[in-house]
């Protein structure tokens, strides 16, 4: 099943303040392979495949640092099509000598890593979801060591060639200040409790096994200004049966929310 079309809640696009610009963009496009849709001296549109998706790069310039303990950007998620694909991507990250952890998460398998500012990033395969266990309204979840020898193997023949045309945002995991909080704003938009951790939720529209995520492992206080911090700035959903508007988190990130993806990028 697609979790990501418009009839289902999700996150679209993601918006980063950057301190070097050109920095990021060459990281995003040349090691990570997302495609250059509008780029200024000021800002750049990278395109996330050809789903609709975007990660968008801000210049902020005299910009502060968030503190650990602040909400904000834990990672953003892209999903590819295959484990194949993570498998190859892995090979490719490895030969640039960017720092990967992983992880098997039962529903899907994982690759992590940063950007050059620290931004975290996931990329990952789910499984097919027949094949995932629920217990009542929550979906079995876990994080086991991932078999990073078997993804390499698998895509042996698969050269890195830049994110498939159907990669896209597969969630969005965010540090919040107050996981209940946050669980009750994020329903009032579509989104579910499928999973709890301790000091976390999972959170998705039609049975997904997440579209967002928050957690306080680190974060104990709303972001102080989101728009003047390096880091998450902004981030748009698709909810099919909500007005067009931009609303503020309880963590103070703006969230504008859209009813297609159309309407995203008209939002610009």
């Amino acid at each position: 099943m697609n979790f990501h079309q418009n009839r289902i809640s999700h996150v679209t696009r993601v918006t980063l303040n950057v301190k070097n610009l050109e920095a990021q963009v060459h990281f995003y496009t040349h090691v990570l392979g997302l495609d250059v849709a509008e780029s200024t001296n000021e800002e750049a549109i990278l395109n996330i495949g050809q789903s609709g998706h975007q990660l968008v790069l801000r210049q902020l310039k005299n910009g502060r640092e968030p503190e650990r303990t602040e909400a904000g950007l834990f990672h953003i998620a892209l999903l590819l099509p295959n484990d194949v694909q993570v498998g190859s991507l892995l090979r490719h990250l490895l030969a640039q000598q960017v720092v990967v952890s992983g992880g098997d998460h039962i529903v899907s398998q994982a690759i992590y890593f940063a950007d050059p500012e620290g931004n975290g990033i996931e990329v990952y395969a789910d499984r097919d979801s027949n094949t995932w266990t629920w217990q009542g309204d929550q979906v079995v979840m876990d994080t086991l060591p991932l078999d990073g020898d078997r993804l390499l193997t698998i895509s042996n023949e698969k050269r890195w060639a830049g994110m498939p045309q159907e990669a896209k945002i597969g969630h969005l995991h965010l540090k919040t200040s107050d996981v209940k909080v946050s669980m009750e704003f994020y329903a009032q938009y579509g989104f579910k409790p499928v999973a709890k951790l301790p000091g976390a939720v999972f959170m998705s529209d039609q049975a997904y096994h997440h579209h967002i995520a928050v957690n306080t492992w680190q974060s104990r206080q709303v972001n102080r200004d989101a728009e003047t911090t390096y880091g998450l700035a902004h981030f748009n959903i698709i909810n099919p049966h909500h007005d067009v508007e931009t609303v503020t988190t309880p963590d103070g990130i703006t969230m504008t929310i859209n009813q297609n993806s159309e309407n995203v990028s008209r939002s610009l």
